[in-house]
């Protein structure tokens, strides 16, 4: 794809920027003429940056950002919370997904700290956009997405927007997987330390039992980040053929069914899903021990 490749001259990068930063204001007016919308149009967000990162000399992203965020912030000016709160964080975390894939970071870390980044800006703006804009933010997404009229809404707003900024991110490494090698970097797929991977995914389950009894939202967070884990950890064992470790996380999947239909009535109300987190934990500590054991095999041979 030809229009994928790295820009060498100003002319090629100032075009591409221009095409970008185009788009970016196109979603933005859309999604602040029909909010309903937002839901399909900001998983598109991040990408357009992160092409921009991969391709243009990072001295010109500056102006590519300044240019996107003043535009949008004209295109939309009797809605300048939209810029504010999709635009600018996808700028950002654009920048610093196709940053770590320049650095050859690992796609599960690349993809995780994006989305982390990506999360945490969303939050970020939202006071400042409540004191500004005089916009209760977190009632306009709930609305927006669905959620107002269900009573577990604010309880896993925090979960939806990790969720959402995932989508947004994996679909961003989707489209420039296959193009990395013709922006002249190489893909990262030596994996150094794989049993960390297993500590993060258990550490956020077993989290889960202290804060169910401080913080739901930030709950449910950790479960969503432990299932990230445990779905990298099981395509690991599925590449590395480990047949019958696989059944045995398939058991584990069937007691965590049974324990769930046992013990969800036992637990505050909208918490009942976070059993599901026995899954994530039963895999992380499976894992370990298969890297463990093969590590000693190894130092036998």
């Amino acid at each position: 794809m030809k229009f994928l490749r790295t820009k060498e001259t100003i002319a090629q990068n100032m075009a591409f920027m221009g095409i970008m930063a185009a788009i970016n204001i196109i979603l933005a007016l859309i999604i602040a003429l029909v909010p309903f919308v937002s839901i399909f149009l900001i998983i598109f967000l991040p990408l357009t940056s992160a092409l921009v990162t991969l391709t243009c000399k990072k001295r010109y992203f500056a102006i590519y950002a300044f240019a996107t965020i003043g535009l949008s912030l004209v295109a939309t000016l009797w809605n300048m919370e939209t810029t504010v709160f999709y635009v600018l964080p996808s700028i950002l975390t654009g920048f610093v997904f196709g940053l770590l894939i320049q650095l050859k970071v690992h796609p599960v870390w690349s993809i995780f700290c994006a989305t982390i980044v990506q999360s945490a800006l969303t939050f970020l703006f939202v006071p400042l956009i409540n004191f500004v804009f005089q916009t209760d933010l977190v009632t306009f997404f709930l609305k927006v997405f669905g959620l107002q009229e269900q009573p577990w809404g604010s309880v896993v707003v925090l979960t939806f927007v990790f969720l959402i900024s995932l989508i947004q991110v994996f679909l961003s490494y989707f489209v420039v997987k296959e193009e990395i090698k013709k922006f002249g970097f190489e893909e990262c797929k030596d994996l150094k330390h794989p049993w960390i991977y297993s500590l993060i995914c258990g550490v956020s389950s077993l989290s889960i039992i202290g804060l169910y009894f401080c913080s739901l939202s930030i709950a449910y967070l950790m479960l969503a980040i432990s299932f990230y884990f445990a779905v990298f950890l099981v395509i690991r064992l599925v590449q590395e053929k480990y047949w019958r470790t696989l059944i045995v996380c398939g058991v584990f999947v069937l007691i965590n069914i049974f324990v769930f239909a046992l013990a969800n009535q036992y637990l505050a109300q909208y918490s009942q899903v976070l059993l599901t987190g026995i899954t994530p934990l039963c895999i992380s500590i499976i894992s370990f021990l298969v890297y463990f054991l093969k590590k000693q095999k190894e130092q036998i041979e």
